[in-house]
């Protein structure tokens, strides 16, 4: 039971419940899912999504694709640099002890830890995509030094992604429209160090007692403009989540207007885009009023076979990224930070991305 709580205390409900659809956490932006590729050059990627992740960001970028792509497992884990060193403290520590227990919950107040993974098997070509998504997700934030406790939020989710696109006058002007059905069950829980250390502690059993549950349908409308020009530009605009994915109980992601620029300054071998994105332009969220929050800027090098490498800014914070392509196994790599405050730069959290994708 010992070896449980400890896993427990980091992972929560998510290996219980592995197939689901993230949303937003405290301070972070509304996202229904963050790919891989585009988190590696600061999510940066309105005029840039070719792939899967169109589905996502620009459903017009489905008239870029230009062949069959098939991924039948594309298992995805994303976790915080800070969970995973309170989780490493805890295993230290002896987990029936409240005294113990306390103290090292006093040593993390303030900190927010996450926690995601998905599974997105998909099937896009030319024009056309659809993918079945699952994803799970916990954040948990150490609040009141005086007496410790930790307040968790978690999702679990599942549901289905279709897209269409066109293109017109020879792709100068793309266009393309998503539907996107989710079901969710979310919780929100309060722990405190007499909780944890309890030997009957079971997260999985909370949950399921006082999970809410909802389901809701959306869409997204994109379009991009490419004027023939020196350097390839594009220019996009995406309305997400039209008129707010409203999951009833389990919680709303709102709509909101993303718009993006980029170049395509390619030199020899190397394909190369830089990138320039700005999300909810109009501010129709609320809660979130700085404007640096809603930067992301990006970069990618893809070499002819094997290796891409990207970079950029999200929200101000430095990301990387990288994919080594092997056709039928893609192992892809990202390292980025979340802006979980107010304003940009004031409480960031570093988050390590790993995807294994198996297809062709």
């Amino acid at each position: 039971m010992d070896y449980r709580k400890k896993l427990w205390m980091y992972s929560l409900v998510l290996l219980m419940f592995f197939g689901s659809v993230i949303e937003v956490h405290a301070g972070e932006f509304p996202a229904l899912y963050k790919g891989i590729r585009p988190l590696g050059m600061g999510n940066a990627f309105i005029t840039v999504a070719d792939d899967e992740n169109a589905l996502f960001y620009n459903p017009a970028g489905l008239n870029d694709v230009k062949k069959v792509s098939v991924q039948i497992l594309n298992p995805t884990v994303e976790f915080s640099q800070t969970g995973m060193n309170a989780y490493n403290d805890f295993k230290n520590i002896d987990s029936n002890n409240v005294t113990e227990v306390t103290d090292l919950l006093g040593k993390y107040i303030g900190k927010q830890f996450n926690l995601r993974t998905s599974l997105f098997p998909n099937l896009i070509f030319h024009n056309f995509g659809i993918g079945a998504l699952g994803q799970a997700s916990v954040s948990a934030e150490i609040r009141n030094r005086t007496y410790p406790q930790v307040n968790v939020d978690g999702k679990v989710d599942a549901g289905g992604v279709l897209g269409i696109a066109h293109g017109f006058w020879g792709q100068k002007v793309q266009a393309g429209v998503t539907i996107k059905f989710i079901q969710r069950n979310s919780v929100n829980l309060t722990y405190y160090a007499l909780d944890i250390a309890d030997a009957k502690f079971d997260p999985s059993k909370d949950f399921d007692k006082n999970k809410n549950t909802g389901s809701g349908i959306t869409g997204d409308i994109g379009v991009k403009v490419n004027p023939e020009l020196p350097l390839r530009p594009s220019i996009g605009a995406v309305l997400q989540n039209v008129g707010d994915l409203n999951l009833k109980d389990a919680g709303k992601i709102p709509q909101q207007l993303n718009v993006g620029i980029s170049i395509r300054p390619d030199f020899w071998i190397l394909r190369n885009t830089l990138a320039l994105d700005m999300v909810d332009v109009t501010k129709k969220i609320k809660e979130e009023k700085d404007t640096y929050k809603r930067v992301h800027v990006g970069a990618e090098l893809k070499l002819p076979y094997l290796f891409s490498f990207r970079a950029g800014f999200n929200q101000g914070y430095l990301s990387y990224g990288a994919t080594f392509d092997l056709w039928l196994i893609k192992l892809s790599y990202a390292h980025y930070k979340e802006e979980l405050g107010a304003f940009a730069g004031q409480k960031e959290d570093a988050r390590h991305v790993v995807q294994l994708a198996i297809g062709f």
